[in-house]
């Protein structure tokens, strides 16, 4: 039963297509579920999640993350907690069930960036523009369109005043909003 979990571990990280990655994932799953390891379930629910974001699925990838979150809080896996959580900001999913929390603001409280006027997902973009990234790699990264990556952009350069991405960055460095 271990070596077979190991074995759908390692099939589902070697996958490519899009539809069989995400199929490999959840039976990856299934095995690290049965042989009752939940540090290696989180991290396949992690990789199912991701895959469903890659297809287009932000609804499919809803559960096995928020599944996964529970798991790695429950174990202490901080690095593991972390890879959830960043996906789940990208992807801007809650990871609280309640829909008290869903109705929440998205973004956190007294982030960097807001006391320049950005929002959560403007602060967001800028990290990735100051790393030299380009639009349609944010909205890869973010899974947004590239369009709207770009009215993101347009807004964060006219909020700091600035005409260029180079320009953006130099700002975002010069109020040391990245650590």
């Amino acid at each position: 039963m271990l070596q077979q979990a190991h074995r759908l571990t390692f099939a589902a990280e070697a996958a490519s297509q899009p539809g069989e990655v995400r199929a490999a994932w959840e039976a990856a799953a299934r095995a690290w579920e049965e042989v009752g390891q939940p540090h290696a379930l989180a991290a396949a629910l992690l990789g199912s999640a991701e895959a469903a974001l890659g297809e287009g699925d932000r609804d499919g990838a809803v559960t096995p993350l928020r599944r996964a979150a529970a798991l790695a809080l429950r174990l202490g896996a901080r690095p593991l907690a972390g890879d959830i959580d960043l996906l789940a900001r990208r992807a801007r999913i809650s990871l609280a069930g309640d829909a008290d929390a869903r109705a929440a603001s998205p973004g956190p409280v007294g982030f960097p960036g807001q006391e320049l006027g950005l929002t959560p997902r403007e602060f967001e973009v800028l990290r990735l523009v100051a790393a030299g990234r380009s639009n349609r790699d944010i909205a890869a990264e973010l899974f947004i369109s590239a369009k709207t990556a770009s009215v993101h952009v347009s807004n964060i350069l006219g909020k700091l005043g600035v005409s260029g991405r180079g320009e953006a960055a130099a700002r975002a460095h010069q109020f040391r909003l990245f650590a």
